[in-house]
């Protein structure tokens, strides 16, 4: 059993703890929150028995194993660095780190301190999002891609009346591209590689974060567009496209659809497999695969493959964010 601290009471720690759980593979351990109420009352529900409300003593904890990090975005590069110090294997939500200052710095850290580095990708691990890789791989030239996530945010209503939340607030590292385009970038690149140079049009709202944007990614034979929004919905496919045929997804955060069109012969394939299990499960069991087996070439090529995701995902919200003239206090540090 891996032993888990989580950082963060979020309802995605909420997920992610109950797939934890539910895998047989972690023991939630520690709760980490400013507030000893809080961390309590989150983490008792889990099997929970340490709750700390100091950062420095919750990193150096002896009874963990590997730490979950869900805070606000700007808090996780110095969250990461203090528990990599204290050789803790790290799984830290998305978008991982500000920049790629941070990104750099940290995983230098970790291989140094010889401990894991996950950032939690969610989609990456599923079953329906490999099998669109291969589907991708089967069409031969590729002719352009379109990928949407578009969702109201109910925060977005405190914007409205003039405040400033976490996640559309400059300080906090938010916005609609690190919200949710990181999902959208993440299947781009996962399935297409490093773009050679992109754009982005951003809608900024009062805060002066993106509340949505369209990005475009250049590819030497081909574009692929992203439409990223937390302040309207969109129920728009996903599609990519190669002469005659077109493959449909329902989205690419969570595919439940995949569907292969043949404009010639006009029918439609759908492909995707029927999940079961908990939303995190796949993405769970694939960390704990690794830290359970670190000596196995194949996971340690999986790590590679992922840290490698990783990078360029960081690397390439940051030059989107350089186009639309979208600067973080983190980056300035």
């Amino acid at each position: 059993m891996i032993r888990l601290g989580i950082i963060g009471t979020s309802s995605i720690a909420h997920e992610f703890a109950t797939a934890a759980k539910a895998s047989g593979q972690f023991e939630i351990k520690a709760v980490y929150s400013r507030n000893q109420f809080t961390a309590q009352s989150f983490g008792e529900g889990y099997g929970a028995d340490i709750f700390v409300t100091d950062l420095e003593k919750f990193t150096a904890l002896e009874e963990l194993d590997a730490i979950y990090i869900a805070s606000p975005n700007s808090l996780h590069f110095e969250q990461a660095m203090l528990a990599i110090a204290n050789k803790k294997h790290l799984i830290v939500e998305k978008p991982i780190f500000s920049n790629s200052r941070e990104w750099e710095a940290a995983f230098a850290a970790a291989k140094a301190n010889n401990v894991f580095l996950f950032e939690a990708a969610r989609h990456l691990h599923e079953p329906n999002f490999a099998l669109v890789g291969n589907e991708i791989a089967k069409l031969g030239e590729i002719d352009g891609a379109s990928f949407t996530y578009a969702k109201y945010s109910s925060r977005y209503d405190q914007v409205l009346a003039g405040e400033e939340p976490n996640i559309f607030s400059l300080a906090f590292s938010g916005g609609a591209l690190a919200d949710l385009g990181v999902y959208l970038l993440y299947a781009a690149i996962a399935w297409f590689g490093m773009p050679d140079d992109v754009e982005y049009a951003a809608k900024k709202v009062q805060t002066g974060v993106d509340g949505a944007g369209t990005a475009l990614l250049k590819y030497p034979y081909f574009n692929v567009s992203l439409h990223a929004a937390k302040i309207y919905n969109s129920f728009a496919a996903s599609e990519i496209y190669s002469g005659k045929k077109t493959l449909i997804l329902d989205g690419v955060n969570l595919i439940q659809s995949v569907e292969l069109v043949d404009g010639e012969s006009e029918e439609r394939y759908q492909l995707a497999e029927k999940a079961s299990g908990h939303f995190m499960d796949d993405e769970v069991r694939a960390f704990a695969r690794v830290l359970n087996d670190p000596e196995n070439p194949d996971t340690i090529e999986d790590y590679e493959r992922w840290t490698q995701i990783s990078r360029d995902v960081n690397r390439t919200i940051e030059a989107l964010r350089k186009k639309a003239g979208i600067v973080y206090p983190a980056d300035l540090a």
